[in-house]
This record gives C-alpha cells, structure tokens and sequence, in this order.
C-alpha cells in the first residue's frame, strides 16, 4: 500500500501524540495518583504505535509496544513510576522524536529500539496470565446456558492472524464485524478491541449459518491465516438457590435494584475540524492581502469619481471584504499552548540536572497569536526561561536561608493588550545583581571603571542585552556561551515586537515580550519624508503634532523638542532614513520604542492605512531602521519603520546624522532648564 500521500498528516499526529506523551509523563510525575492521565497516557501511546504500524514504521511500533510494558506499571501502582523509569520513558520519547524528525528529512526510519527495550525490559516483571488476558484487551466470555437455554445455536470461532500483522486491533475489528454478518455476537476475546495486540482471536456467536459458510466470510479479512468453527453443546445449568421470602420482597421494594431503562443511543457530531497544510494558508493570506491593496486602489479611484450609487456599492464592497479579512485572519490564529507545551519537559529536564526544585505555572495558554508569530516564538522563550531556571531560581539551601520557599516558581503567561500580545517569563529567584554585572561587563571591556562604578539596574539590564554577553562563570550546554538575551532580542524585532527586562534584587525576574496580533497584516500611519513612503505601526504612535507650533531648544549639540510632559531629542526624518531633503520638517511624530519616547520629524501625514507586510532582501534593510515593505495603491512601496532599530540607532555609531549623544543619555540639570526656559 502506497502511503506517501498520508504522511504529512502521519508527521503531524505523531508530533502532537509525542508532544501530549511528554506533558502526560512529567504531569503524572508531579501527582502519581491521576488515574485520567494514566489512561490518556494509554490512548496516546495506543494511537501512535498503530498509526506508525500503519505507516509501516515497524521500530516506532515496537519502541512504542514495549513502552506499553512501563505503562501497565502505573495500573499496578499508586506511587506512580520511579524517578528512572520515568528518564527511561522520555529518553524513549527523545528517541522517537528524532526519528520522526528524521522520516520527515530522509524518509527513512533510522531508529534502533534494542538498547532502549533492553533498559524497558529491566523495569518490568513478567505478567501474570490475567495481565497477558488484559494486555490481548480483556475477555467477555459469553452466558452459554442462557443461548442454549433459549434454543439457540452457538457457535465458537477461533481465528489466528499473521505473525506480521501491523494492525492486530483492526483486524479484530474487521474479524468481530464479518462474523456479525452471520449472527449476534454473545462475546469475544478481545472484548476491548482498541487495545488489542495478539495474534488469536475468539467469538461466540448465535447462528443457524453452515461453519462452511462462516468460516469463507471471516477468511476473507486480511492476514487471517486460520479459523477453526465448533458448535457448542449446552452446558448443564446450576439453578439458584429460591431466594428468602423477606430478601424477595426487600429486593423488590429497593428502587435501586428495579433495572433502569436502556438510554437511547446519542448521535454524536461528525468532526467539526480539518487539517489544512500550511503552505495553503499562506497561500490564502497573500490573496487576501492581494485584495486589500485592489481595495485601498478603487477606493481612491472612487473618491475621484461622481457615480449615482457608487459610494454605497464600495462601502458594501470593503465591508464584505474587511468580514473576509478577518475570517482569514482567524483562520491563521492558533493559541500560544502549541508553544508552551514544550515547557513542562524542558523545566522538569533542567531544574533536575541544576538541582533546583521548580513549579512550573502556566497561565492564558488559551491566547492566539498568529502561525507565523507561534511559529517563531519557540527559540526566544527557550532562551528566556533557560535564563530564569540557570541564572534566576536559587538551590533550595540558598531559597531557605533567604526565608523564601524551598521550591522556585516559575511562571509563563499570555495574555491580549491591545492589539498585541504580551507574553512573560516569571521568576521569584535572585533578580539581577548591577554590580555582578558590571563587574563582568568591565572585566570583558564593555564599560569603564566609572560606568562600572555608577552602574543602575537599567544600565545592567541594558547590559545583559549585549552581543556575547554572559555573567556566567563557567561555560556549560546550559548557557556561558554568551548567545542569549541579544538573540531573544534580535529575534523578537525580525517579529516586529519589543523585548523588556525588570528585575528586583532578592526578588525576582520578569521578562516581557510584546508582539503583533499577526505579521501579515499592519495598521500603520503612512507619512511622506523627502518624497519617500514610511509606514509607522499604529501601536508604536503616541501622538503627532505640527512642528511649526512646537518649542524646539538646542542643548548640547542635539536639537530637542521641549512638551509639557518632557523634553525629547528631535531625530530628523532624511537624516534616520538616510534620504536628501533640502527642506524644514512640517510634522513630528511621537513614537514609543523599548521603554522610551522618540520624536521624528516627516514632510507630511497621509493617513492610517491597512498594509499587507513583506520581508525586504537584506541589501535594501541593511543598516536602515526598518523591518519590511508593504505595496501602496499607487504602486510605491512603503517601508515599514523599526521604532526598537530606531531607538538603538541613536545610542551608537550606526545612527547617521542623528548627532554623537544618545536620546537616551542622561542630560545634565542645566540643560535640561534651559530647553525648557
């Protein structure tokens, strides 16, 4: 059987099975006694070894049957596994996972199972008969006094499957169904089918049928290679002793004992979900943004234009559009959980290796964010919480020295603000210590004794976020190797998003990261500077004012803009963008970027638009603080500003033209009175 066709969709599932076996091994790990997790466990690892015996991937299946072995121990226990039958479990997962990793590349199955069954089989007891039963899917052994009692005819079916069945269960299945062809069945080994793995299959059967006849329907299921039909005589009945007087009538008077009427089956709903390939949804969003830009085009036509009941036709137009916009738009929104789920492990994994006790909470997983953004925000939370566990959360001596509890806590959230989204990373451990900081930053040539010496929380967090930075002591696969915070942030603006740290000595850490809805699509404040097209996202404008009717100062060198709830450095427009313009700035735009306010100067305000955003070739972003493109309806392309690229750009060399301090550098009191005298 070819199943290349249904392999994107065997990837998909095995992925998420493999996923939901981690989070329900390291869940039942902390409460043992869950008896619903030990039954999901079941069903997931069920479910992947027959899909992968389905597929064909005849390791994965076996791994995954022996596992089964493990799992059988959490029936028999209260106390749940011990801790190495648990890293025996995930390191089987590991091993699973980087199989399926390496079907998706190769299309091989490259897993050898041997030294993993091996250290399964050490865990285990040899079952007893009955768990051997259990383990074929349990036995309804059928009331034959009462068949033959009645006059009916039973028959006893025994079919033997191929040793190289792949799917035990759905040949039962198939078995169970061709003999009801021929009569009711009264019972069955297995009697749970789902859970089904042997290679004997029993059934008792009321019938009237020839064997002959019976037996050619049932032979001609697949893998069947044997059956074997008798007629069952009628055994001897052993009738019941009469019952007490008074017990008859207690029995009868007791309502719990009068039988209840059968429920009338429920209808359940067919399947109200479909797996789209994601290729398609992009596909789907680029129409839709196709769209958007037709719209925007004959709106402007329109407006120039005298046509009796043409500016009802487009009002309705882009309201069935903007419906359809945003029908696209929640079609690509998935919640934050896919990411979050990897968490649990990778805490359990790293606080064990650190020997740190860790609760791990996990809060608003129900947000959604966009694939695009989903998929991007894996890496840059590793980082962020990698930190937290290595760097934050003290040992538990250390905790109960300080008086704080001996097990850290570390929370991960999500929650809507706005038009973004805002995710944190948590914890209640030592916080940053300035100067540990600064003591690092000056022995690696960052800062000077001075800076050292005056160093402020901010300037230390500002700190961590430098290239190579690292105030670990020694080199680890955990962290020291100085790829961290600088790549948390470099990641989170290619998103268009901005990245926080605050932190209380003693007491804690908390890491915000704060993102757009979606990428595809940007509301942004479209503004004209040196005759160039610009786009600024809504959410990073404060206000705009006229330039002409503003208080401007000179101080220092820089020119400022002097408002009354503070005085901000005034970047010229040309000179950020590096366009030549010969003329005064009309307007200033107030924008917000990594904890600061920003004023820049543009020739005009065009208006709000709704843009279709594209990622532009590095030789056109290079060194320009901006993150992408986005087509205009006369045809122009719009670049989207970096209001976080603009903000670094000001405090070092790459900022051109925009003066030698910093916006962000500390005035001196006088200057500061005399920009606002």
């Amino acid at each position: 059987m070819d199943t290349s066709e249904y392999m994107p969709m065997f990837l998909a599932e095995a992925r998420e099975h493999l996923q939901e076996l981690n989070l329900t091994i390291v869940r039942l790990e902390e409460n043992p006694r869950d008896r619903e997790t030990v039954d999901e466990i079941f069903r997931i690892a069920h479910s992947l070894k027959g899909m992968s015996a389905t597929m064909g991937f005849a390791q994965i299946a076996t791994l995954t049957h022996e596992m089964e072995d493990v799992f059988e121990l959490l029936r028999q226990r209260t106390e749940g596994l011990p801790p190495e039958a648990i890293d025996t479990v995930l390191a089987c997962l590991d091993a699973l996972s980087s199989t399926v990793d390496g079907i998706e590349a190769s299309g091989e199955e490259t897993l050898d199972p041997a030294p993993l069954i091996e250290l399964l089989h050490g865990l285990v007891r040899a079952r007893t008969s009955e768990q051997e039963l259990q383990r074929a899917g349990g036995a309804a052994i059928p009331d034959l006094v009462a068949a033959t009692a009645a006059g009916e005819r039973v028959l006893h079916v025994v079919v033997l499957l191929d040793e190289r069945v792949l799917m035990p269960a759905v040949r039962a299945h198939m078995v169970f169904a061709a003999l009801s062809e021929h009569g009711e069945v009264i019972g069955g080994i297995p009697e749970d089918v789902e859970q089904f793995s042997g290679k004997r299959i029993e059934a008792w059967i009321t019938s009237e049928h020839e064997e002959e006849a019976v037996a050619k329907t049932v032979g001609f299921v697949s893998d069947v290679v044997g059956v074997e039909i008798g007629e069952v005589a009628a055994p001897h009945a052993v009738p019941d002793p009469a019952p007490e007087p008074e017990a008859e009538a207690q029995a009868t008077s007791d309502p719990e004992a009068i039988p209840k009427a059968a429920a009338s089956p429920v209808k359940t709903p067919g399947t109200r979900t479909v797996r789209v390939d994601a290729e398609r949804l992009d596909a789907l969003m680029h129409s839709m943004g196709e769209l958007v830009i037709h719209r925007t085009a004959v709106e402007a036509l329109t407006a120039k234009l005298d046509v009796p009941g043409l500016q009802q036709a487009m009002q309705e137009l882009t309201r069935s559009s903007q419906a359809l916009q945003s029908m696209v738009m929640q079609v690509r929104m998935i919640p934050v959980d896919v990411v979050f789920l990897r968490f649990p492990r990778l805490v359990r994994d790293l606080s064990t290796k650190l020997g740190k006790e860790v609760r791990l909470d996990l809060v608003g997983s129900e947000t959604e964010l966009d694939r695009t953004v989903v998929d991007a925000l894996g890496d840059p939370l590793v980082h962020l919480v990698r930190n937290s566990l290595d760097h934050g959360l003290e040992p538990v001596p250390e905790r109960v020295a300080a008086g704080k509890p001996a097990v850290g806590t570390l929370e991960i959230s999500a929650r809507h603000a706005g038009g973004s989204v805002v995710i944190e990373v948590r914890d209640d451990g030592r916080g940053i210590n300035p100067e540990a900081v600064a003591r690092k930053a000056l022995s690696s040539g960052l800062i000077d004794a001075q800076a050292a010496a005056d160093i402020t929380m901010k300037a230390a967090i500002e700190l961590l976020f430098a290239p190579g930075f690292s105030t670990a002591e020694a080199t680890s696969d955990i962290s020291g190797r100085g790829v961290g915070m600088d790549a948390v942030r470099a990641k989170i603006r290619e998103l268009g998003g901005e990245v926080l740290l605050d932190s209380v000595q003693g007491q804690g850490t908390t890491a915000q990261i704060r993102l757009p809805l979606t990428l595809a699509i940007v509301s942004a404040l479209h503004v004209d500077v040196a005759g160039g097209p610009y786009a600024i996202p809504l959410e990073r404008v404060e206000r705009t004012l006229r330039l002409s009717e503003q208080t401007v100062r000179s101080v220092a060198g820089r020119r400022m803009l002097v408002l009354d709830d503070g005085v901000l450095q005034l970047l010229e427009g040309a000179d950020v963008f590096g366009r030549q313009s010969h003329t005064e700035h009309e307007f200033v735009v107030i924008v917000r970027a990594q904890e600061q306010r920003l004023a820049v100067t543009v020739d005009d305000l065009i208006g709000q638009r709704e843009l279709v955003t594209r990622p532009l070739p590095p030789v056109v972003s290079s060194g320009e603080p901006v993150s992408g493109g986005a087509a205009l309806a006369d045809g122009r392309i719009a670049l989207i500003v970096d209001c976080d690229a603009l903000a670094a750009a000001t405090r070092g060399p790459r900022g051109r033209g925009l003066g030698a301090g910093s916006a962000s550098d500390p005035l001196p009191a006088t200057a500061l009175g005399r920009a606002a005298a």
